[in-house]
């Protein structure tokens, strides 16, 4: 399918270092990605966490974890973040939203355990390794939220970012768009917030 392969494409693309070094795990940054084809958009939306919630280690308390979770409800309604052309006369179809902690050793998360003891006869054999282990609970964690909406005009030109309303700390936002009409990229700012597709 053309949107789920694309969608791929540009995270591949968005994964590159001079780009990861722009986006990934930098404060103050996020990161769109989406595809049009047809009737269907797709959009991809990934930040740091500390872009968020202020923090990137693994919530300790109450409050941290009532701001994930208050984060992950803003992000399952992509009005926060955007805003679409009335006249492509879109409707959600699907979203998905969730905090990604990699190598976090979460001991809500049956994952997370079962990756602790895989780990734990190893931990002090290597000094990186033990030194990841033990900044995990500090380390780099992402949120990321997936949108499929299904229209009846995607010949959009322009989307309204409010994303830096919604969260003040991000202040640039790397998009990388596949359309019918050719691939875009860019970095949207605070003064211009509009992604324009052509």
């Amino acid at each position: 399918m053309f949107i789920k392969s694309a969608l791929v494409s540009l995270a591949i693309a968005c994964s590159t270092p001079a780009i990861a070094q722009q986006s990934a795990h930098v404060h103050g940054f996020a990161s769109i990605n989406l595809a049009i084809d047809d009737e269907e958009l797709q959009i991809e939306f990934v930040s740091p966490a500390e872009s968020i919630v202020g923090f990137e280690y693994a919530p300790s308390n109450a409050t941290e974890r009532k701001a994930v979770a208050d984060a992950i409800e803003l992000l399952r309604d992509p009005a926060k973040l955007f805003v679409l052309p009335a006249s492509a006369d879109c409707e959600l179809h699907e979203v998905e939203a969730e905090r990604h902690a990699e190598g976090e050793h979460d001991k809500h998360g049956e994952h997370d355990k079962d990756e602790h003891a895989e780990h734990g006869e190893d931990e002090h054999d290597n000094d990186d390794h033990a030194h990841e282990v033990s900044d995990a609970g500090k380390g780099h964690s992402e949120f990321h939220a997936h949108y499929h909406f299904d229209c009846k005009n995607t010949a959009t030109e322009t989307i309204e970012l409010r994303v830096f309303e919604t969260w003040p700390r991000i202040e640039e936002v790397r998009v990388q768009a596949l359309t019918p009409r050719g691939q875009f990229g860019g970095n949207i700012v605070t003064s211009d917030p509009v992604i324009r597709l052509q």
